[in-house]
């Protein structure tokens, strides 16, 4: 059969027409996969807020748990209730009475629609107070930390150049002008106290592994005297620290680290400080408040102590760090706080979202 030049362009015609119509069919079918994965993207990013906000209001949330639980930790040391199969029932009762005897909340956790709150509760006290240490405290504090003592003394002077007002550095100190001032990065000494623990990274000498612990070089003579450097590693001192308080060490709630930079206090004093402590139950099955009362109550339960540790420690807080995490699914929010509480009043002084 014999195809014609008419033949011949309809059929180049058909043709062309046939591969408009794939590419028209090829871009919108890239279109709408655009667009399927541009809502899917957008329905995922949307859920995320949702759940994010919603986090973030039962991390609030965990702060009015908090100030209930001292509201009734307050009335329950006023008059502490029966312990009863009604009170055994009550969700908040354990918490309460830890509250009340001066002991910490650590993991507690209250479901809440389709999230979690949790919720610890730490009295600041049970840290030392960085700015009121003293140089023997701080070499108490430095040895817990495991930091090596050929570090002790620069460190405790050049914290104490830190705080002072003059600007005549210590013999292993730092002031401004000789030291400070000629970094690449020039800075002034603050002359003042530290607001925050985490400030201790820009005084001379405290590095990240002294104050959160990790692996730091330190110079080793070896047997023909020639000195080399040897890897440790320590615990760091970040966990025994705060900036509030009076100084005072709260012995119903500080740890195993932080009682042993008292006054003479080792590891099985401080063992038998906690043991003391944290209450029994009578053959009745009834938890029995052991806490310590005063500071007389302490220093008579603990025998053995330096009589001078009586001037360093406290039984009880006004001052808490507060730390509440709201969770819904995979998304969290967690807020960090530390505040006063003054019956009936939860008090913000320090606040810290994350």
């Amino acid at each position: 059969m014999e195809i014609t030049a008419t033949t011949n362009q309809r059929l180049l015609r058909r043709g062309s027409a046939l591969v408009v119509v794939l590419w028209v069919i090829g871009l919108m079918s890239i279109l709408v996969t655009s667009m399927a994965f541009e809502a899917h993207l957008e329905a995922r990013v949307t859920s995320y807020y949702r759940k994010r906000m919603k986090a973030e209001y039962l991390a609030m949330s965990g702060l009015e748990v908090a100030e209930m639980l001292m509201r009734r930790s307050v009335d329950y040391k006023k008059a502490p209730p029966p312990q009863t199969a009604d009170t055994k029932d009550d969700y908040w009762y354990e918490d309460v009475r830890r509250l009340s005897e001066g002991l910490e909340i650590s993991g507690l956790e209250e479901k809440l629609g389709d999230g979690v709150i949790t919720l610890d509760i730490k009295p600041e006290p049970a840290l030392r107070n960085v700015n009121r240490l003293n140089e023997e405290d701080w070499e108490r504090v430095l040895e817990v930390g495991g930091i090596p003592e050929e570090y002790w003394a620069e460190l405790v002077e050049c914290f104490q150049d830190w705080l002072d007002p003059d600007d005549k550095p210590r013999i292993n100190g730092a002031e401004t002008e000789d030291y400070y001032a000629t970094l690449d990065k020039p800075y002034g000494a603050k002359n003042g106290n530290l607001d925050t623990v985490d400030e201790l990274l820009d005084v001379k000498g405290f590095t990240p592994a002294i104050l959160f612990g990790g692996q730091m070089e330190v110079n080793r003579k070896t047997e023909t005297g020639e000195e080399k450097p040897e890897p440790i590693t320590v615990s760091g001192i970040y966990d025994l620290l705060t900036t509030y308080g009076d100084g005072k060490v709260n012995v119903n709630a500080a740890g195993d680290r932080v009682l042993r930079t008292l006054l003479d206090v080792d590891a099985i004093d401080a063992g038998a400080i906690i043991e003391e402590r944290e209450g029994t139950e009578d053959d009745a099955g009834k938890q029995i408040d052991t806490s310590f009362k005063s500071v007389e109550d302490f220093m008579s339960r603990v025998p053995g102590l330096n009589p001078a540790v009586k001037n360093s420690v406290s039984t009880s807080s006004a001052i808490f760090r507060i730390q509440t995490k709201g969770r819904v699914g995979n998304v969290e929010r967690q807020i960090t706080c530390v505040a006063t509480f003054a019956y009936p009043r939860l008090t913000i002084v320090r606040w810290r979202e994350e």
